[in-house]
């Protein structure tokens, strides 16, 4: 044990802390689905305040995004053409020999 640390220690902790954040981020959407299921995308508000998830999920639905661009292939035939090596691939079953084969006896 280098410097007094308990290796045993450390990895529970580290067990411990990811334990934690697994069951954190499955709450999180256990929760997030059941506001969603209970209120929908209807705008509401909660004791008289309007509701912070509803106005982030329709924030990021209303954010403006590029459309894609569309690419036509039919214009690119160079793109389909077949290629060709310029020369022929040489064969190594014939220029390779097995690692640990008997000895060769001429």
């Amino acid at each position: 044990m280098a410097f007094g640390h308990n290796n045993r220690t450390e990895n529970g902790l580290k067990a411990q802390l990811v334990a934690f954040l697994a069951l954190l981020f499955v709450s999180a959407q256990f929760l997030a689905t059941a506001h969603t299921a209970a209120y929908g995308d209807a705008d509401h508000v909660h004791d008289g305040h309007p509701c912070i998830v509803a106005s982030i999920v329709k924030k990021s639905s209303d954010m403006d995004v590029a459309p894609a661009p569309v690419l036509d292939v039919a214009d690119q035939r160079e793109w389909f053409a077949p290629t060709l090596p310029s020369h022929a691939p040489h064969s190594l079953a014939t220029t390779t020999r097995p690692i640990r084969g008997p000895p060769a006896h001429a």
